[in-house]
């Protein structure tokens, strides 16, 4: 990010800017209103140029090229997983709505506290294990009381979709945080092009098995540009550049503001089915969501072994 850009959105209002931007990304793929693969693989397609030139600019700024390689392994798989993830979440959209699909994809919070847990050998505080249930509790409601977009739609479906997208979400951060550690020093943008290439390789296989890995046309193109450039690029890099930078407290909070304001775009723009029930069992899942990702940001992150010292 410029110093220019760094002085028009300073670090303490970036990640809300981010969770904004990014709220609307249900939306977006709602009003595009085209095949699953291809409004995952487009969303990807139609960001990585816009991406590509961002680290161009990196590379020439630097006093090392070394410093923002264009291609880093670990991000790069974590990318193919990000991209198992996002079809997975434009189905659920497809089938429960942009509210309810975008809440359950936030329980990735879980899981990569599970994998710390399993790979790192981590010790969430009793806050984590709380947590747990209460998610549990929030996916079985919303899979009982969950109204469907699609008439003939299976809510149980959609929320397994939703289920999907968070584990496969929670492996990319995973892989995404192994990369970090060896690569330290590389800026947000040369991350976030690693996983876009491997999110748009993962995404566009599924696409060109399906056949419909061309542009969608217009109005369609239109709605998934916004969904790349807005969401993809700007709200990313403005979370990536700054979150770790707030208080725990705020992190969470900025965190959740994203998958709330989602529901509330898909009720009041999309006219979404959205009753008490289920803004109760998206409530529960939020809650849950909260006291796990409290629990995470206080406890110690183990190092990672350092990186070869000749990497391919």
């Amino acid at each position: 990010m410029s110093d220019t850009a760094r002085r028009l959105f300073p670090a303490k209002v970036r990640p809300w800017l981010g969770a904004v931007l990014i709220s609307f990304s249900g939306v977006w793929v709602r009003l595009a209103d085209v095949e699953v693969a291809r409004s995952a693989f487009l969303r990807g397609a139609y960001a990585l140029p816009v991406i590509a030139v961002l680290v161009a600019v990196a590379r020439r700024r630097s006093v090392d090229a070394r410093l923002v390689p264009w291609v880093l392994p670990w991000a790069l798989a974590g990318g193919v997983l990000l991209g198992i993830d996002l079809v997975a979440w434009h189905a659920a959209i497809e089938i429960v709505g942009a509210g309810l699909g975008t809440v359950l994809p936030n329980m990735q919070v879980v899981f990569v506290g599970l994998a710390g847990v399993l790979f790192f050998r981590e010790r969430p505080p009793v806050g984590f294990w709380i947590a747990l249930p209460i998610v549990l509790s929030g996916i079985w409601i919303l899979s009982v009381v969950g109204r469907p977009v699609l008439t003939d739609g299976s809510v149980p479906l959609g929320v397994l979709y939703g289920v999907v997208a968070a584990i496969t979400y929670a492996g990319a951060l995973v892989l995404l945080r192994v990369s970090r550690g060896r690569q330290p020093r590389a800026p947000s943008v040369a991350f976030l092009f690693s996983l876009t290439v491997g999110a748009t390789v993962a995404m566009g296989a599924a696409a060109a098995s399906q056949g419909v890995a061309a542009p969608a046309g217009w109005p369609a193109d239109g709605w998934l540009l916004l969904l790349a450039l807005g969401s993809q690029v700007v709200g990313w890099l403005l979370l990536t550049s700054s979150i770790h930078l707030l208080p725990a407290a705020a992190t969470s909070v900025a965190l959740l503001l994203q998958p709330v304001l989602a529901l509330v775009w898909g009720r009041v723009l999309l006219g979404e089915p959205l009753g008490f029930p289920q803004v109760g069992g998206a409530a529960v899942v939020l809650l849950g969501v909260a006291i796990a990702h409290r629990s995470i940001a206080g406890t110690q992150v183990r190092p990672l072994p350092p990186a070869p010292t000749a990497n391919p």
